[in-house]
Order: structure tokens, then C-alpha cells, then sequence
């Protein structure tokens, strides 16, 4: 049977699949209506040693996702309250809370009123243990008489000592967060007469959700701005607001990344075939790869990062090659001499594919859930464009006969400006890159610091710290994961962890705070009754009065399931994290988060990392995933070598003693980029690793097309390979000029890797 039938039945079945691959495309993004995820979360890698660590990370990144916080004011507190009034107006209907109804408060006093001789403050506690029953007489008389004592909950003589009070005042000191004319409000610790108003506004949907920020974000800007005429100043912080930079930034790069390639492979291609009917074909084959990528990624994944989308405009540059090749290698040729000339190429341009899809193969490798999918995403497009160039096009190609352009037959010819050398010339010139490599490596810095890749505006960085410093919120990056095999003894076991935490002047937000242990709450219990009841005859002698003693130990007692639906629990519910998986994977024990406040210092952080208690864990998220950042740029250092090994193999099964003749351009353009990065003062980091990899698969295919053919005079492959270049310099290049730090660390890379690669290329070819 011949190539063309052949090639005619397996177009048809190819057609089959690409009309599959629409059809869930549009049902998955036009019918479902799904969105790209831009949750940055989803793109780090996850603590596969510490699944509690990453568990307990979502569930308080889950708690914020949808929130965003706003303070309105600046000036005294009637001024703030107006300009809080001119915000929610503004706002409308958006479901916005600013207020405590009365309601609330009194669930706060219903929760905790019933049980309030289980309630001791630590200070109190020791007080009650060590304190003579005179002195404690002597509080409580104090108490009495003193017109400001502070908050009291009850009677006089329910309390005396005003126990419950006092623990209630402490809980308040917890959070700058005040209750004044029934809003929420705080002043700044730093100037106390500048007071705001604090709204907390909850999206309709995921924070992460295009739609739902769309719909938000814009009547929050113009409420800001109604605000600020009217001489304001707000201060916005939420996860949402950093998604929504990211996407706008994310999709104004899809923009201009996927629009600036297409421009500049349309006029490349013009330029070199002059017809319009090479160009539909390659973007035929281009889009059908992206088309095929995208449902290959949803089967594999469920869903697709945006990131990778951004990733995938630049896949384009990539899959033109097998086009561009195809028609280099067609010019001059008559119709018919298309079958011999595909067949001749078949094997060179297979393991060219094959080559590449090796190196977007081995992103997989690192426990990154966007890279795997970019991986996905990019090997599954090239394999498609590759196909639909090699089964659809020559039956595309139209009856005409295909005349160099003028243009075409220049830049191939420039392929002669390059000397041969010598084998002694070639190691010279090898040696030459090598000792330039290792003297740039002295200014070669290595910071694998995640915070490195953050590219959130400055002004929405500043309005976040600011946000945190008058509100003194907790952070969520550095915690303590507290389990136990009851919810009793988490509690306990919590209840021992902020007692040695505050030993060492570490302020905490605890759930134990608000929901002690059963056993401290029978424990404080009967030490109050106790002490109460050697007050009474003290206090009835000095008041010439009976005081009651306590009644018998009846009191009820504060149990998870009422505090966790009470209203009361609302702030710190978030921190109650419920049962968390074990190492094997299954359900797990109940936990809880103890959150820190304030800057700690690394003095500090050491000795919270080294902290040893039954049931606790130490997690700092950034400084793990640094780690892991750190360790996997390791790893993808061996598994490149790895890869060059592998590329090696299949080279020489075609070239067999001169395979190094392709490779070896790929590899001291490698280490020339190196270099590169390290004179231009990058921060070498994981990210430049990575696109290593993807030089690799994008260099060797110029060696293999050069290597196949290497005549100074024939102009074919050397335009194929020039064309390559400039379309992947146009596509990855302009990855270069990207505000997101991963994406730009991968096009400078790659910028300079391929430029460098074409260069070299030509020397290492024999002279034919």
C-alpha cells in the first residue's frame, strides 16, 4: 500500500479525534461555563511527607479565599462612620457586614454565661492557687467600691472576684477589633485619634472565580473612590484581590505573548513561502494541537491552570517547526515529489518530535501540579500538531508547484557564512565556552526563596501590610498543627502548647482560648468553687453581711458542638480544622491550628521549628516549599543530565558515531546561558532549570536537521532550522517580558539557550 493511501486513511481517523476534542471543548468551556484556575496555590508543590502540613495550609487558605476586608476612615470616629455610610452606598445591594446586632452580642453572653465558672484567665488561675483568702477579700471589695472596675457580667455577688469579667476582657484584648454604635471598628495602635470602620465583604463565589471577581471588584473600586472624595482613606486586603491581579495579568499576557508569536510567524512565514496557503496549514496544525493539549490536560487533570494556558501561547512557536520544516523541505519540488520527500523526512522530523517531547516529558518529574499539567499540556500539543502536519497537510497541500522566494533562498544560504572546524577547532572552541561558564559561575547566586516568584502589585503589597499592622491579624504561613486521638485531648494538648508559647513571649490565637478542655474546665471549676467558698465567710464579715457561698457542682459545661454553632465561634472556626489525614492518607485524627502574631525573629523561629510536644507540628509553609523548590532545582540538575543521556541514545541509533555533532551545540549553548544569567544578574532558581530541559528538545532538533543534511550548499535545512529559531525566540522570548517571575525566568532562559544554540549549531556540522 502506498504512503498517500495509507496517509488518506489515517487522516480520517485523525478527524474523528480532532472533531471529539471540539466537541468537549465546547462543552467543557461554552456549556459548563468553566473558567481557568488561578488559584496560585494549585501550582505548588504539596508536602507529600507532611500531608497535615498541606491539609491544614488549604483549610486556612480556604477560610480567606472568598473574603475581602476593608477599613474606611483615617480620621476621628464620626468621620470614619460617614465615610463607611458613603462606602456601602456606593456598594449596593453587594452583601456587606459592618455591624453587630445586639442579637449577636447577646449569643456571645448565652455561649459562655452558663459555664463561666470554667473560665479562668491564666493570671487569674495562679492568683487562685497561690493568693491568701485576705488578699483575694481584698480584690473583690476593691471590685466592689471602685465606679470603674471594668467589664462586668452579672451580679456582684454571682462573681465577686468578676472572674468571668476578667476572662471576657482578656478575649477582647485578642483583637484590636472594637464593637462601637453596634459597627466594627479599630483605631491605630500608633495614632489613636485616627479611627476606622471595618466592612467585610464575601464574594458569591470562589475568589479564585473570574466571574465572581468581575462582578465584585469593579463596584468595590468605585465605593473606594466615593470614599476617598470624600477625604478617606481605605485600605483594602483578601485573597481575591491578589487573584484578580494575577489574572488580569495572567490574560493581558495570553494577549500579547499568543498575539505577538502569531504576528511574527505570520510574516516569517510570508517571507519564506510567500503563499498563504502554507500559513493556514501551519496554524491549522498549531491550532489542533492546542485543541487536542487542552482536552488531553482536562481528561488527565479536571481542569487547567491558567498558567498553563499562558505557557501553552508559547507552544505555538514550537509546533510551527514541523510545519516550516515540512514546506523548506516542499520548495522547488512538483506536486507529486511531495509522498518521496515526506518519506525521507518522516524518520528525521519523528525524531526531532521525539527529542522534544522528551524534554516536556521530564517537567512531570518535580511534584508540581501546574508543571505536570504544562507537561501534559505541551507534549500532547506538539504530538498533535506533529501528526496533522504529517496526515493532513501533504493532502492539503494543494496541485501547484512550490518556487523558492527569493528570501528563502538568502537565508538559507547563509548557512555557507559558517566556517567548518576541525575537530581540534570544535574542542578549542568547547574548551573556550567551559572556562567562560566557570568564570561567570563565580557571580552566580542560588535563593530557591518562594517569595521570590511574587508579583503582586507594590501599592496592593503595601495596603496588605498596612491592613495587617492595624488590624494585628495572625499570619498563615507559620502554625502550629495540634492533633490528639479525642478532641479532648487536642485541646489539652493545645492548652499545654500556648502555655509554653507565651513562656516564651510568643503571642497566639488559639481555639483553647475560647473552648477550654473538659479537664481544665472541671479543674478551674472546683478550684473556684473552692476558693469562693473560703471567700464567703471572709467577705460576710468585712460587709457585716451574708455572702453566699457557690451552689454544688452543677455547672454545665462548654462542649465543642455548642461552641462550634454558636456566632461566638465565627472568628476562629477557621482554625478548627477537624480530622486531617495521617500519612497513609486516610482520616485522621481531629486538629486544630494555633495561629502567632507579631514579627518573629529567627532566633525564635528556631526554637518554635525545634519544639517537641505530643500531637504538635511546627509548620512554616514558606520555608517548606523554598525547601522543595531548593531540592527539586537538584533534582532536575541530575535528571537534565539524565535527559542528555537519553537524547544521546536515540541520536546515535540514527547517527551513530557523529550523534554528538547534534548535541553538542545544545549542551555549551547550555552552559553558556548559565553564564548569561549569572552576568546579568539573576538569581539562579528552579525556573531557570526547568526551560533547560525544553533546550534540550528545541536544540537538538537543529543538529538532527542539519546533521541529516549537512552540504554547505543545500539551503533547505538550514531555513528550516532559522525559521525555527525565530519563531520560538518569538514566541518563548516574549515569555521573557512577563511580570509573572516563573514565566519570566523561563523565556530569558530560553531566549538566550536558543539564540546561543542556532549560532553554535552550524560549526559542528562535517564538512560535506
Amino acid at each position: 500500500m502506498s504512503l498517500e493511501r495509507i496517509t488518506r486513511r489515517l487522516a480520517g481517523l485523525w478527524l474523528v479525534l480532532v472533531l471529539a476534542c471540539l466537541a468537549h471543548n465546547v462543552w467543557y468551556w461554552g456549556v459548563q461555563g468553566h473558567a481557568p484556575v488561578t488559584d496560585v496555590l494549585a501550582m505548588l508543590p504539596r508536602d507529600e511527607q507532611r500531608p497535615e502540613a498541606a491539609q491544614a495550609t488549604q483549610a486556612l487558605a480556604d477560610a480567606g479565599a472568598r473574603r475581602i476586608s476593608i477599613l474606611v476612615g483615617g480620621g476621628d470616629w464620626p468621620q470614619a462612620q460617614a465615610a463607611a455610610d458613603v462606602f456601602l452606598r456606593t456598594l449596593g445591594d453587594l452583601p456587606a457586614r459592618h455591624r453587630v446586632a445586639e442579637a449577636e452580642q447577646q449569643a456571645w453572653l448565652d455561649l459562655f454565661g452558663p459555664v463561666r465558672s470554667g473560665l479562668l484567665t491564666p493570671t487569674w488561675r495562679e492568683r487562685l492557687q497561690e493568693a491568701q483568702t485576705a488578699a483575694l477579700a481584698d480584690a473583690a471589695l476593691a471590685g466592689l467600691y471602685q465606679p470603674i472596675a471594668g467589664p462586668r457580667a452579672g451580679r456582684w455577688s454571682d462573681d465577686p472576684l468578676n472572674l468571668f469579667g476578667q476572662w471576657l476582657a482578656e478575649r477582647a484584648q485578642g483583637s484590636r477589633v472594637r464593637v462601637q454604635d453596634g459597627r466594627l471598628m479599630l483605631t491605630d495602635p500608633q495614632q489613636p485619634k485616627r479611627s476606622y470602620a471595618l466592612i467585610l465583604v464575601e464574594l458569591p463565589g470562589s475568589g479564585f472565580s473570574i466571574s465572581a471577581q468581575r462582578a465584585v471588584l469593579p463596584r468595590l473600586e468605585a465605593a473606594a473612590q466615593a470614599a476617598r472624595a470624600q477625604g478617606a482613606q481605605v485600605i483594602q486586603a483578601g485573597v481575591p484581590l491578589f487573584a484578580a491581579a494575577a489574572s488580569e495579568q495572567a490574560q493581558s499576557e495570553i494577549h500579547t505573548i499568543g498575539l505577538g508569536s502569531f504576528l511574527g510567524i505570520v510574516a516569517l512565514t510570508l517571507l519564506a513561502f510567500r503563499s498563504v496557503r502554507p500559513r493556514l496549514l501551519v496554524m491549522l496544525s498549531m491550532a489542533v494541537g492546542l485543541l487536542v493539549a487542552t482536552s488531553v490536560s482536562l481528561l488527565c487533570f479536571g481542569e487547567l491552570h491558567l498558567v498553563t494556558l499562558v505557557f501553552g501561547a508559547s507552544l505555538l512557536g514550537v509546533a510551527e517547526n514541523y510545519g516550516s520544516n515540512y514546506f523548506s523541505a516542499r520548495q522547488g519540488l512538483a506536486p507529486h515529489e511531495r509522498w518521496t520527500m515526506l518519506q525521507r523526512q518522516i524518520p528525521i522530523v519523528s525524531l526531532a518530535m521525539g527529542t522534544t517531547v522528551i524534554g516536556y516529558a521530564l517537567l512531570a518529574l518535580p511534584p508540581f501540579p501546574g508543571l505536570r499539567q504544562v507537561a501534559v499540556f505541551s507534549g500532547a500539543g506538539l504530538v498533535a500538531a506533529f501528526v496533522t502536519v504529517l496526515w493532513w497537510v501533504p493532502l492539503m497541500d494543494g496541485p501547484g508547484h512550490m518556487a523558492p522566494t527569493r528570501f528563502a533562498q538568502w537565508l538559507g544560504a547563509r548557512r555557507a557564512c559558517w566556517p567548518s572546524l576541525s575537530r581540534r577547532a570544535l574542542m578549542l572552541l568547547s574548551l573556550a565556552c567551559v572556562m567562560l561558564t566557570l568564570a561567570a559561575a563565580t557571580r552566580l547566586r542560588v535563593d530557591d526563596d518562594i517569595r521570590q516568584l511574587q508579583s503582586a502589585p507594590a501599592a496592593m503589597l503595601d495596603q496588605q501590610r498596612e491592613f495587617a499592622r492595624l488590624i494585628q491579624a495572625p499570619g498563615v504561613a507559620q502554625f502550629f498543627v495540634v492533633r490528639g486521638d479525642s478532641e479532648q485531648q487536642m485541646l489539652e494538648r493545645e492548652e499545654a502548647l500556648t502555655a509554653r508559647l507565651r513562656s516564651l513571649g510568643v503571642q497566639v490565637q488559639a481555639v483553647s482560648d475560647w473552648l477550654p478542655s473538659l479537664r481544665r474546665q472541671r479543674e478551674d471549676s472546683a478550684l473556684v468553687r473552692r476558693r469562693l467558698n473560703e471567700l464567703a465567710p471572709e467577705l460576710s464579715a468585712r460587709l457585716e453581711q451574708p455572702v453566699a457561698p457557690p451552689t454544688a457542682n452543677n455547672s454545665p459545661e462548654l462542649s465543642p458542638q455548642a461552641w462550634l454553632t454558636s456566632p461566638a465561634s465565627e472568628p476562629l472556626r477557621a482554625q478548627w480544622l477537624g480530622p486531617i489525614g495521617d500519612t497513609s492518607g486516610t482520616t485522621g485524627q481531629p486538629a486544630t491550628a494555633v495561629l502567632l502574631r507579631g514579627t518573629l525573629s529567627a532566633d525564635t523561629r528556631h526554637a518554635l521549628a525545634t519544639l517537641q510536644l505530643d500531637g504538635v507540628t511546627w509548620i512554616d509553609k514558606v520555608e517548606e516549599v523554598s525547601h522543595l523548590l531548593g531540592r527539586y532545582r537538584q533534582l532536575m540538575t541530575g535528571v537534565l543530565v539524565l535527559a542528555y543521556l537519553l537524547t544521546w541514545a536515540a541520536l546515535a541509533w540514527r547517527f551513530g558515531a557523529s550523534a554528538w555533532r547534534a548535541l553538542a551545540p545544545t549542551a555549551l549553548a547550555s552552559l553558556l546561558t548559565v553564564a548569561l544569567l549569572a552576568l546579568t544578574g539573576q538569581v539562579l532558581q528552579l525556573f531557570h532549570i526547568l526551560p533547560l530541559l525544553i533546550l534540550l528538545g528545541l536544540g537538538v532538533d537543529y543538529g538532527i536537521f542539519l546533521l541529516e543534511q549537512p552540504g554547505r550548499e543545500d539551503t533547505r535545512p538550514f531555513l528550516s532550522v532559522t525559521l525555527a529559531a525565530a519563531s520560538t525566540l518569538l514566541s518563548f522570548g516574549l515569555l521573557a517580558l512577563s511580570g509573572t517571575p516563573a514565566l519570566h525566568a523561563f523565556g530569558l532562559t530560553l531566549l538566550f539557550g536558543v539564540f546561543l544554540t542556532w549560532l553554535l549549531t552550524p560549526f559542528f556540522m562535517p564538512d560535506a
